[in-house]
């Protein structure tokens, strides 16, 4: 009988300290709940890692260099905004333009894969044919994926468009019903071509380069599309510097691009990069 008197009194007690002071002290507080949250993106960040790359590739190779990455809403820019002629990166849209209007797609192979002036030539013709204006038709496509530039009427590499809007329109490649055989030859680019962004793992990108005569300027320009897990991110570069060959630019494209590759992963890895897999409803 002890015993049970022990145990019941022992019960009380514990009851007495649960429902009275043992919960109503001040001093002690609830553990703090664990939560885990993820990283908040950093665009600045990003930003200083193409700075960084522009400069970098300008100082190494005595270069005017600009970048440009497009994810989702966000665009980033650095260094040379490419406003001058952007060469044969253009045949990139002329390429749509021409399909929705029922080109032959042995064309675009020559037009694309090759950089062929004449396929070209021919591609803008049909446009010009179709639709009464291939510079309007040209622009108005630009136009619907968020990407503005000035086509010139007759000489089309000469056109300006500037590196953000080429992001812009790198980045919505696959979501252009028209543009799903450029998308797939885009990563059929002749060998002597594959260089820069064309070479790099999961992109694909068209060069387009050029000789400035009154100034005795090279300029290499890229822009395509980089993909991650599913996910995609526009990507342009542009190369100015002295000499009159393609080759004297190639060696700093390479550079280039694989730092702009490198800083899109890593981007996208860290959050700090929105890459996007679905298209917009338009």
């Amino acid at each position: 009988m002890k015993n049970i008197r022990l145990v019941v009194s022992l019960l009380a007690a514990l009851g007495l300290c649960t429902m009275s002071a043992c919960s109503s002290d001040p001093k002690i507080e609830d553990a703090p709940v664990s939560t885990t949250t993820s990283a908040v993106p950093d665009p600045a960040e990003v930003r200083a890692q193409l700075d960084r790359a522009v400069d970098k590739t300008a100082k190494k190779y005595h270069a005017k260099v600009g970048v440009a990455i497009s994810a989702g809403e966000d665009t980033f820019a650095s260094g040379d905004k490419g406003e001058g002629p952007v060469w044969s990166t253009i045949k990139v849209p002329i390429a749509i333009a021409a399909l929705k209007d029922g080109a032959d797609k042995s064309l675009v192979d020559l037009a694309i894969k090759e950089s062929d002036n004449d396929a070209a030539f021919a591609l803008w013709s049909q446009v010009q044919w179709r639709e009464g204006s291939a510079e309007n038709a040209v622009k108005a496509l630009l136009d619907d994926y968020g990407s503005h530039a000035d086509i010139h009427d007759s000489a089309f590499g000469y056109s300006t468009w500037p590196l953000k809007d080429q992001a812009v329109f790198g980045a919505e490649l696959p979501c252009i019903p028209e543009a799903d055989y450029v998308h797939k030859v885009l990563k059929d680019i002749v060998s002597w071509q594959r260089v820069g962004l064309s070479a790099q793992p999961r992109t694909r990108a068209k060069s387009g380069w050029g000789l400035d005569e009154e100034e005795n300027e090279y300029t290499y320009r890229q822009f395509g599309v980089h993909e991650v897990d599913g996910k995609r991110v526009g990507v342009a570069l542009s190369v100015v510097m002295d000499g009159e060959d393609y080759a004297d630019a190639e060696p700093a494209v390479k550079y280039l691009a694989h730092q702009l590759v490198d800083i899109v992963d890593t981007g996208v890895d860290a959050g700090d990069i929105k890459a996007v897999t679905h298209c917009k409803t338009r």
